[in-house]
């Protein structure tokens, strides 16, 4: 589809020049956050698509238009309380603090001046502007049951955070999204009920204290918990080497195969077709 008179791309596949373009400006954001890590000591590591770019790769995966970093809890909170000042104007740090409308647990750095609207969230009045996610790790409990508790109250309690902006299913509500989400009648009916007393805030909270549980224990792994099986070994994150991403050095697991097999199972270089996967979103902007 043709640009519009505001320069702004509607929703589509992306063409070479957009996907070229869009990977620049994700390494200019991590550049930009591996910068104030490096200055203040905070500890980061890349993860996900970006872990299976760096890997197999060495840059970000040819189609992909995201960034994943990782920080332990602590370095998670010491970068959300230094990283805005010390980027400057050209970036804002998404926070639930920063950014009060957002239906995300996590930090974003976002680029000014331009845009990557996803359908999703279009409604919202939120900064929309190309992003790297960064996501807490904390400690994993060693009990497998617990570690499964763990994980599904967060992830209820997630989509109460979620549902304090957007409504996904059909029932007990106007949903906001093209495509409802399959959901029960009681489910949904549970959900509203609870958004209604429970301020956003305090779910926040809930949230961030479920998270947190085991950081006092040793565990030897970080697991980032809103995950099934997202973990990487303690050991791993203390002693991150670098490794090559596109024009970058920018720190990983030790083991990072490890922390793949971890997270992926069998992980390859020659990923199915149907799994290389996007987010193209409804509204693309670049920086002029």
């Amino acid at each position: 589809m043709a640009p519009t008179a505001n320069g702004i791309k509607e929703t589509g596949s992306y063409t070479p020049e957009e996907l070229e373009r869009l990977q620049a400006t994700l390494y200019r954001i991590l550049a930009e956050i591996k910068r104030v890590c490096d200055k203040h000591g905070i500890r980061y590591f890349i993860t996900g698509g970006t872990a299976i770019g760096a890997y197999f790769w060495g840059k970000i995966l040819p189609w992909d238009d995201d960034v994943d970093v990782g920080m332990p809890r602590a370095d998670y909170e010491r970068f959300a309380r230094i990283a805005q000042e010390e980027m400057g104007q050209d970036y804002f740090l998404q926070t639930p603090e920063t950014d009060p409308h957002v239906p995300f647990f996590f930090m974003k750095v976002r680029m000014n001046g331009t845009e990557f609207n996803e359908g999703t969230f279009r409604k919202l009045n939120i900064h929309q502007g190309i992003y790297v996610d960064i996501f807490p790790f904390d400690r994993m409990p060693e009990n497998k049951r617990i570690e499964k508790i763990q994980h599904n109250i967060l992830f209820f309690l997630n989509g109460l955070f979620i549902a304090k902006e957007i409504w996904q299913w059909r029932h007990c509500g106007r949903c906001d999204i093209e495509e409802p989400r399959e959901r029960g009648f009681w489910p949904c009916l549970m959900t509203r009920l609870l958004i209604t007393l429970l301020p956003k805030r305090l779910i926040f909270w809930l949230m961030v204290r479920t998270q947190t549980l085991f950081n006092r224990s040793r565990s030897p792994y970080y697991k980032n918990i809103i995950t099934k099986s997202e973990y990487v070994a303690a050991d791993d994150i203390v002693h991150a080497r670098l490794v090559k991403l596109g024009d970058l050095e920018v720190a990983a697991p030790k083991d990072l195969l490890q922390y793949l097999n971890n997270h992926y199972g069998q992980v390859r270089k020659d990923i199915p077709e149907e799994m290389k996967v996007n987010h193209r979103p409804f509204k693309l902007k670049f920086k002029e």
